[in-house]
């Protein structure tokens, strides 16, 4: 019997999808929900054909809306459910479905037709009637071309059709104007159409994992596109990419590239991805205007030397040359004042030791500094004297790179010509580390753009009040390092500023000041004096994201902390409080602000 009964299961199991299976997918309640909502979710049913009530449902007889209507107790009798929606949105993802009816086009209303992860070979050219439809979304099906009335769906604004294998895409994709993302990853596509150009609205477009040799010369066309994916195909040349003014990515790792692309002009780009190519040189001269860039990735090429330019990329914060041919890590490198990664292992480099480099960013960099100041260290008294001036940053290099630098001279107070020619040059970051400034001079109020400032290693024992006043551009701040107790109340005046850093002083609390600094998102003050954490007012910071408290001398941990769940980086080891215990700090962020939570006292 237990032979039987197996046999029976492994049948019911197996058994073969029928199309009164999928017609009954589509029960009463089901209809109903869709005539109020305008929402059909069909998603997920182990579908292998459409329902046939789908393609009618806005066009139920009265027959079948009276039937519906008596059947269903429940709805009210004033309640006119089949009048009030027609479908916008069909959700027909996750199941088996080889075609889709020409039926599709009775649902002339459809914004949202979702058809992902099925079966799907061919498209009928009735879907191009949709000409209501905005969104849709057909990736992970075995398509190998659309039909060309296709390309009348001229409200489109998101296309997804990657994870099929298309191989060609018609000239008339340029007449799908309206589309602002557009997904073509994962294909078989070999070239592109010229008429790429006509997508003026394109914000997002993803060509990766495809077979493309080239960009089609119309592509910079697309003024409004912000990011751009031809990873992974097997480009050998690019067009000038200057014209894309909006774009702040660009991804182009794991192609054929042999020159470093032209980019010069794209002066909101952010993130630039090169790796796994065979690019030789930075060619400075086409990252001209790339003022804003923070990642650049050069990983597995050909490169053998870094140019002294890159200096000009002051926001650069990742900079990955590994597995290159360098030889030579050259010293302005360590004066990049935002540099948090620099990776340079898989280099035969001569001048840094191999475990310096397998330390990480911090240890070369620290390595790279120290070997410029060896250089000065018989020249402190010429570092403050105007007989030598060759030491500081002229207007020119100021004017081109937007950055004063005067980083690890040892000064006990600035040169007011320098100061003049940061505020002609309007210099956005300003690095004064490592010296040994007491105060910072009423002169340098006058660079009135600065937006990162770092003053972390001085001998600074105050602020002064016009920093508030005047630096309305702040955005980043580094105090790390002084001998600070206290802040000027006009720092509640940065509107702009995101980034703290007031580590390693004297303070015994957090300064009131701080807490109502409305767009502060990290707050780093470990290593200080604080005694309590004030939860009010860190309350009040509704952006703040990154809290370290590490190495002060807490005694408790108001549980109330756990209710600041925007929070995503919480340090708090390294006080004196004895809970949470440290196997609870090992834990994640998310999980030490659940156990604060779960000690706040229940009112009864």
């Amino acid at each position: 019997m237990s032979g039987v009964k197996k046999k029976v299961n492994h049948l019911a199991v197996f058994k073969q999808r029928t199309k009164t299976d999928d017609n009954a997918e589509l029960s009463e309640v089901i209809i109903i929900s869709a005539r109020k909502t305008g929402n059909l979710n069909l998603s997920s049913r182990g579908l292998s054909t459409v329902p046939n009530k789908v393609w009618s449902i806005n066009e139920l007889t009265d027959e079948e809306v009276k039937e519906l209507h008596y059947e269903l107790d429940y709805v009210h009798e004033n309640e006119r459910w089949w009048e009030q929606e027609l479908l916008k949105t069909l959700d027909l993802s996750f199941n088996s479905l080889v075609v889709i009816d020409s039926k599709i086009e009775c649902l002339s209303e459809l914004t949202t037709l979702l058809l992902h992860d099925n079966l799907l070979e061919n498209l009928p050219p009735e879907i191009g009637n949709l000409k209501k439809l905005e969104v849709l979304n057909l990736s992970n099906n075995k398509l190998k071309q659309l039909p060309h009335l296709f390309y009348q769906l001229n409200e489109l604004r998101e296309l997804c059709l990657k994870n099929n294998k298309l191989n060609k895409l018609s000239p008339a994709i340029g007449d799908l104007i309206m589309l602002t993302h557009l997904d073509l990853s994962n294909n078989n596509l070999s070239e592109l159409p010229i008429g790429m150009g006509y997508l003026v609205r394109l914000k997002s477009l993803d060509l990766s994992h495809n077979l493309l040799t080239e960009l089609p010369p119309d592509l910079t066309n697309i003024r409004a596109l912000q990011k751009l994916d031809a990873s992974c195909n097997q480009l050998e040349v690019l067009p000038p990419m200057g014209d894309l003014r909006k774009v702040e990515t660009v991804m182009l790792q794991t192609n054929k590239l042999t020159t470093f692309p032209d980019m010069s002009g794209c002066t909101l780009l952010r993130i630039l991805h090169l790796a796994d190519n065979n690019i030789t040189e930075i060619d400075m001269s086409c990252l001209e205007g790339v003022g804003q860039l923070k990642v650049l990735t050069l990983g597995n090429n050909k490169i053998e030397t870094i140019p002294e330019d890159i200096i000009k990329m002051v926001y650069l914060e990742i900079f990955d040359l590994s597995h290159n041919k360098l030889t030579m890590i050259p010293s302005y490198v360590g004066i990049m004042p935002n540099l948090k990664q620099f990776v340079i292992n898989g280099n035969d480099v001569q001048n840094i030791r191999a475990d310096i480099i397998r330390c990480g960013t911090p240890r070369i960099l620290k390595h790279i500094r120290q070997s410029i100041e060896s250089t000065n260290l018989n020249t402190k008294e010429c570092v403050i004297s105007d007989a030598n001036p060759s030491i500081y940053p002229d207007k020119y290099t100021m004017q081109s790179t937007k950055l004063l630098s005067l980083a690890g001279l040892n000064l006990t107070e600035l040169p007011q010509e320098v100061l003049e020619n940061a505020c002609k040059a309007d210099v956005g970051t300003v690095d004064l580390s490592r010296n040994k400034l007491s105060e910072l001079p009423d002169q340098m109020c006058v660079i009135a753009k600065v937006a990162d400032l770092k003053l972390t290693s001085n001998e600074l024992t105050h602020l002064p009040e016009w920093i508030g006043e005047k630096y309305k551009h702040l955005q980043a701040l580094d105090l790390s390092r002084n001998f600070l107790e206290s802040l000027p109340s006009t720092l509640s005046l940065l509107k702009y500023l995101r980034e703290l850093n007031i580590s390693f002083n004297r303070y015994k609390k957090i300064p009131e000041s701080i807490y109502d600094i409305d767009s502060l998102e990290i707050l780093i003050a470990n290593d200080n004096s604080i005694t309590d954490i004030d939860v009010p007012s860190l309350q009040k910071l509704q952006k703040l994201a990154i809290l370290n408290l590490g190495n002060n001398n807490i005694g408790y941990v108001p549980p109330e902390l756990g209710n600041l769940k925007n929070i995503r980086s919480l340090f708090l080891s390294g006080n004196l409080f004895k809970q949470p215990r440290q196997a609870i700090l090992a834990k994640s962020t998310e999980e030490i602000l659940a156990y604060l939570r779960d000690r706040i006292p229940r009112s009864n």
